[in-house]
């Protein structure tokens, strides 16, 4: 193989797993936003405290979204030039910034994408949830935290 289809394999290989890890953030951040979902049904009694967690988890998702974003056009830069592939390896992404426990949140949010993932397949992630399965996401959720 020549020196130049070894640097085009790396190229791709590095867009290829920089692509993967964008999806994996973008599940965090929908992670995020079920578990606000779960949160507020939990508290649904207590707005006090639903409001103040809707401007904390607010914040971290559009933290991540504009991450994600920045993300995305950086790998285009680099589908456009693959010499620039090398620059995803210096991107660094940040998921559930101004969370006071990100690690723990990171969890928590991918937990709860792949319940739901596994009891919703294929469903709009754009849909309303009904109370009912919300509860489900929760009970379901809860079990795999276990």
């Amino acid at each position: 193989m020549s020196r130049k289809s070894d640097k085009n394999v790396s190229a791709e290989n590095i867009v290829s797993s920089f692509e993967q890890e964008i999806a994996r953030q973008e599940d965090i951040i929908y992670g995020v936003a079920l578990f606000f979902e779960c949160l507020s049904v939990i508290h649904g009694d207590q707005l006090a405290v639903v409001e103040t967690n809707r401007k904390q988890f607010r914040n971290i998702i559009q933290n991540g979204k504009e991450m994600t974003g920045r993300a995305t056009r950086l790998l285009e830069e680099a589908r456009r030039d693959p010499a620039k592939a090398e620059l995803l390896r210096g991107f660094a992404f940040s998921p559930c910034l101004g969370h006071p426990k990100p690690g723990e949140m990171i969890k928590r949010a991918l937990v709860l994408v792949n319940t739901y993932n596994r009891i919703f397949p294929g469903r709009d992630r754009s849909r309303d949830f009904t109370y009912d399965e919300t509860i489900a996401l929760i009970e379901q959720a809860s079990e795999a935290l276990q």
